[in-house]
């Protein structure tokens, strides 16, 4: 077993005891009528809950794949182009990937086809 799978299950530990200890801490607050406290309580033991028995990333990994999405496809200042015509592509422009999954105009997309 490597160094990072023995990490993993400590994490996956971890937030299976902090989700324990949500439920618990949601249950005492709605009996002393502590609606509130309850409430976040609760959302945050089903999240975390969620996130353990989906099997889901960690969230370092999360944050780092979404990191690299615009900066891969886009030049050094982080603009995001098209994989076709090269131009920018600015927010609100209609843009989808391509057949191997690069940003395109779907004016260049239709163009093409």
């Amino acid at each position: 077993m490597e160094l990072s799978e023995k990490l993993g299950d400590r994490g996956r530990l971890a937030r299976v005891v902090l989700t324990a200890v949500l439920v618990i801490v949601a249950i005492q607050s709605f009996r002393k009528q502590k609606r509130t406290r309850g409430v976040l309580a609760g959302v945050g033991a089903a999240a975390l809950g969620y996130s353990v028995s989906s099997g889901s990333a960690e969230p370092d990994e999360v944050i780092e794949s979404i990191g690299t999405g615009v900066m891969d496809e886009g030049d050094e200042s982080g603009e995001l182009r098209c994989a076709y015509c090269g131009e920018p592509i600015v927010p609100g422009e209609r843009r989808t990937p391509n057949e191997n999954g690069e940003t395109v105009h779907e004016a260049c997309l239709e163009a093409t086809a």
